[in-house]
């Protein structure tokens, strides 16, 4: 989920957007107002992990502008993209893959490491 702050920008200026979708954004993000709701990255499966993240950026229905720019400008993460949005099965497993090496970085000896007890603040 992302706060109405992250994506008014994307729903009521951006011209790379599928207009029912930011119509449908802007009525819980309106331009003049300083409040906001929240949305989901992926209205398609909000309550599941799945490949429809990859379709809605085909569609240009990606919620947020660094989420949109992950397709459309050719090249290499394009056919990431549209590989994943085809192939849930695919995009599972390198997921899988890639969080078990994430796993296994180690931070340098010099960093100050600490286990949270409550990940939005330092322990105290």
């Amino acid at each position: 989920m992302a706060n109405c702050e992250n994506y008014r920008d994307r729903v009521n200026d951006d011209v790379d957007i599928d207009a029912s979708f930011a119509e449908t954004r802007r009525k819980t993000c309106p331009a003049n107002e300083s409040y906001g709701g929240m949305a989901p990255f992926d209205e398609r499966t909000p309550m599941r992990f799945d490949n429809a993240y990859y379709k809605d950026l085909i569609a240009r229905r990606g919620l947020l502008i660094s989420d949109q720019a992950l397709y459309g400008s050719g090249g290499r993460q394009d056919d990431l993209v549209e590989m994943y949005s085809r192939k849930g099965e695919m995009f599972a497993k390198d997921f899988a893959k890639a969080m078990v090496k994430m796993g296994n970085i180690s931070p340098s000896e010099k960093t100050p490491v600490e286990v949270r007890l409550n990940c939005r603040m330092v322990n105290w």
